[in-house]
């Protein structure tokens, strides 16, 4: 099936070289992917990140992905939200579309990227901001970074402070327990001997739920993935959420409350581990006073595939909570 070319937001006019270079370079994404981009691609200065928009309305509801997922990942959420708002998903540098950066998967990038290209293509803040797995992550991190800017929280299956441990020095330890020299200690086996993994040849559970044309293009962008995976890239992406879980854990322990009455939901599954697990779910649901923990039936880690309903109807709460606290939706 032929490709149609992805409309693309440029922030300045561009050179005749630079502009080559541009065209050299969405040639070789299209080259590389096994269908059009869903949204657009946008220049947010030398590289292109995969957004795409449905729907009208404020606050914007703008989604974080987890790790090795993907914007089409929501595509049983994404359209029922847009019936009441403007919702986007977009794909994180080196993901799917998505052109790489310096530093992939790092939050420093993360939050950076994800506010230039909001800014650029003219998505203007009130956003609630939904995080998946570790996407709970970034989207703590962009509403610690730029608080004026989010007006509520959805969390979906999160990763917490206990979410993630290391063997450091024979001891399986938390993230936000361990130094720099912790992570690159624990790191260098890997460093040392690159792991080789097998890149998936057909979708698995829970995928199989998303659209049958949407599932090639999934399979597509994980083998894509595997095949661009950089261990030592992962040991700085990795050593980032530490210093993050550390800011975290701080501006939680330092009061009882650090959201105020932020609209928030955290949505959680039962498993194995219930007991610790329910104890992170529950010290990220304190975050807010309004805050409400929801425990999926019936549910693996993927609640948005599992559970569309669950996840649909959090973000259409919270989304009218935003609104009933008031702010301008001319923004």
């Amino acid at each position: 099936m032929p490709i149609n070319a992805p409309r693309i937001i440029r922030i300045s006019l561009l050179s005749f070289l630079i502009g080559c270079s541009w065209l050299m370079s969405i040639d070789r994404l299209r080259a590389q992917s096994g269908a059009p981009p869903l949204g657009q691609l946008v220049n947010i200065g030398g590289r292109h990140l995969h957004l795409f928009c449905l729907g009208s309305g404020s606050p914007t509801v703008i989604i974080e992905n987890g790790n090795s997922a993907f914007s089409i990942d929501w595509a049983l959420v994404q359209p029922d939200v847009a019936k009441v708002t403007r919702v986007c998903t977009y794909d994180r540098a080196g993901y799917a579309w998505s052109e790489k950066g310096a530093a992939n998967g790092s939050v420093q990038q993360t939050i950076d990227d994800l506010h230039l290209l909001l800014r650029t293509a003219h998505i203007r803040p009130p956003y609630v901001l939904v995080g998946a797995s570790i996407g709970g992550l970034y989207t703590r991190a962009y509403q610690r970074r730029y608080p004026e800017e989010v007006v509520g929280l959805v969390l979906d299956d999160p990763t917490g402070d206990e979410g993630l441990k290391y063997m450091v020095k024979g001891k399986d330890t938390p993230i936000y327990e361990m130094s720099r020299d912790d992570m690159r200690g624990a790191f260098k086996p890997l460093l040392n001997n690159p792991p080789h993994y097998d890149a998936p040849t057909k979708i698995e559970e829970p995928f199989d739920r998303l659209p049958s044309k949407l599932q090639p293009v999934r399979l597509w962008a994980l083998q894509k993935f595997f095949a661009e995976m950089d261990i030592f890239n992962d040991m700085i992406t990795t050593d980032s959420w530490r210093e993050e879980f550390i800011a975290l854990r701080r501006q939680r322990l330092g009061s009882a409350h650090p959201l105020g009455s932020l609209p928030l939901i955290v949505l959680g599954r039962n498993q194995n581990d219930w007991d610790v697990r329910q104890k992170d779910l529950e010290a990220m649901t304190a975050l807010s006073t309004a805050g409400r923990l929801i425990v999926a039936e019936n549910s693996g880690h993927e609640i948005h595939l599992y559970r569309p309903d669950l996840v649909r109807q959090s973000i259409r709460e919270v989304v009218s909570a935003a609104r009933r606290r008031g702010f301008s939706l001319s923004k």
